[in-house]
């Protein structure tokens, strides 16, 4: 392999454009042979550490119910003795989360109706418009927490309502962990569904099987006549499977594209898949064990929990899973340190590789090999300007948050110097997004301190008060009026980014004046914001929140936001959310949300 030297062509190839730079900088990625080379890691590697990027993994362990523990009692007065009514263990608190895993207290539906909470349950978002907003409900769900009290022998359970939505938010580690946990007393055709899904996405057809049939038994079966047939030619009785694919060739609503891999499965040649837009596990256990690849298709429309099997499977085209991984990351379903890894088990033969250089950041491949040309480029100045067009480039195809996380480690290596002025400010915004906000600081620094830089500098003054903790502070109309100059925007643009910086700034504890509110730019009229929560819900967030009822206001903020990305989010709303969510301790996790919906909003 070629090192990488701070030569002529390399500079030239900046000044080019990311399609010639990336060819300059990609040749380290190409083996010495040539050949292609198995997809994974080349030998043992050592235990995985944890980027500054991201927060240290939460190992899951079982946590009792917060009923089973009875604490001491003093003697009664006197020493006499006293009767008590013994209370039944609480099946329903079962969770995988306490308080030194991220947990959120085991009174978190203390003073929350059951059937509230059941309502709300089921209307959290498979696909949260915030990173943050998806790591507060993944801990929402695998919290420990006692159940309210209203709610006993109400159907379905609760555990089987929080199993179902850690399923749609593809948090497939937790809800294993949950399900194992749970007692063997609770049952119901829901969570024998749940744990037979759960065991195909592992890859365990086996115990899905096993599962299917126990439930069968019992009368808890589901209807659904495809995973008896799956289970006979997992088991190598082909006759009867055949028997029964004869039947489902026949019926109006034939699922082709299971049918397809259960012929495959059965030893026939199967019907070409060009489409598949509604994967489910079932479709990925069936398609791995007929060894066909899934088409295209599935990694862009598939749901999280589909996309952590995909990446796991490497019978799929390695395009497809860089693209599931990818879209993984960028949802919250897999960690930034899991895809960088990824990234660097990719390896190339020549053609491929001349095929991602022409596409360049447009494909997964290309994107692959930026960040090795990047990471492995030791020359400072040429690294900050190769990360600076990637990130720009990256942010317009809506891909910035992303791109900066996956950058982080690459540019926490260099260090601020007068040099690297030029590059500073887009550093520093991507720190901001990466959750570095003390690294960014230095890079906003080292803007500041060059006079061809202090527009751009000016640029990241509400990300710099984000960032930072401490007293609220008065918002200086100078200062704001130094910001608006700093980029040219229309009208409606300029409205959007203005309002949104100062509700977060706003929501985080500052003040903002009313000469600053009455300085926000107007743009061409007011406009509905589409999917913006409704009076009643905003209202039943705040009575949540003054009375301290930590997860009734989280479940009320994760409704009120819903799917809609940051971007398009109603702005009062997200001001409220943050708000909300320091009154009941989570100050940590409000800034984080400020800066995130101020980054997608250019901000």
């Amino acid at each position: 392999m070629t090192s990488f030297r701070a030569s002529r062509s390399v500079v030239l190839a900046l000044a080019a454009g990311l399609p010639i730079l990336l060819t300059a900088v990609a040749a380290p990625a190409q083996s010495a042979t040539g050949q292609p080379m198995p997809l994974g890691p080349p030998g043992p590697s050592a235990p995985p550490t944890v980027s500054q990027d991201e927060p240290p993994p939460a190992f899951l362990k079982v946590v009792p119910s917060p009923l089973l523990e009875t604490p001491p009692r003093p003697p009664a007065a006197g020493g006499r003795f006293e009767m008590e009514e013994l209370r039944a263990p609480d099946i329903e608190a079962v969770g995988v989360l306490d308080d030194k895993q991220g947990g959120l207290g085991a009174g978190l539906w203390h003073g929350t109706s059951a059937t509230l909470v059941r309502r709300l349950l089921v209307q959290l978002p498979a696909t949260p418009g915030s990173r943050t907003m998806r790591s507060l409900e993944r801990r929402l769900l695998l919290t420990a927490a006692a159940a309210p009290e209203d709610g006993k022998g109400i159907t379905p359970p609760l555990l089987e309502l929080r199993a179902e939505r850690l399923l749609a938010l593809g948090e497939i580690e937790g809800l294993a962990a949950l399900l194992k946990a749970a007692p063997a007393a609770l049952t119901s055709p829901g969570l024998s569904r749940l744990k037979i899904d759960t065991f195909l996405l592992a890859g365990d057809a086996k115990a899905a099987c096993a599962e299917a049939a126990t439930a069968a038994q019992t009368g808890a079966g589901s209807s659904d006549p495809r995973m008896p047939v799956f289970c006979m030619l997992t088991a190598g009785k082909t006759l009867e499977a055949n028997m029964a694919l004869d039947l489902m060739r026949e019926r109006k609503d034939a699922d082709h594209a299971f049918i397809a891999a259960a012929e495959a499965m059965a030893g026939t040649p199967p019907a070409r898949v060009d489409r598949l837009p509604n994967p489910t596990p079932l479709h990925l256990a069936a398609f791995k064990a007929a060894k066909m690849a899934l088409p295209a298709d599935a990694a862009h429309s598939a749901p999280p929990a589909m996309l952590r099997a995909m990446i796991d499977s490497p019978g799929l085209a390695i395009e497809t899973r860089l693209l599931a991984a990818e879209r993984a990351e960028a949802l919250g379903a897999m960690d930034t340190d899991s895809l960088r890894r990824f990234y660097g088990a990719v390896t190339f033969t020549p053609a491929e590789q001349q095929a991602a250089l022409v596409q360049s950041d447009k494909t997964p491949r290309g994107r692959v090999l930026l960040l090795r040309g990047a990471g492995g480029e030791p020359t400072p100045s040429i690294r900050a300007e190769l990360i600076s067009r990637i990130l720009t480039a990256a942010a317009e195809r809506g891909a910035f948050g992303g791109t900066a996380r996956l950058y982080a480690p690459v540019i926490a290596e260099l260090k601020p110097s007068p040099e690297l002025a030029p590059t500073a400010a887009m550093l520093a915004r991507a720190l901001f997004a990466a959750g570095r906000p003390e690294a960014a600081g230095t890079w906003v620094a080292l803007a500041k301190s060059n006079p061809a830089t202090t527009k751009a500098a000016a640029d990241l003054w509400p990300l710099t008060r984000l960032g930072r903790s401490g007293s609220a502070e008065s918002i200086s109309a100078e200062a704001y009026a130094v910001w608006l100059g700093a980029r040219e925007l229309s009208a409606d643009q300029a409205e959007r980014r203005a309002v949104m910086a100062l509700e977060m700034l706003q929501a985080v504890g500052d003040k903002v004046p009313n000469p600053v509110w009455l300085a926000v730019p107007q743009g061409p009229g007011p406009a509905a914001v589409p999917g913006a929560p409704k009076p009643a819900l905003k209202a039943m967030l705040r009575a949540a929140a003054e009375g301290l009822r930590s997860g009734e206001t989280l479940l009320l903020a994760l409704v009120a936001l819903g799917e809609t990305t940051l971007d398009k989010a109603d702005p009062d709303t997200v001001n409220r959310v943050v708000v909300f969510l320091r009154m009941i301790g989570l100050d940590r996790e409000a800034r984080d949300l400020a800066v995130e919906a101020a980054l997608a909003n250019g901000v």
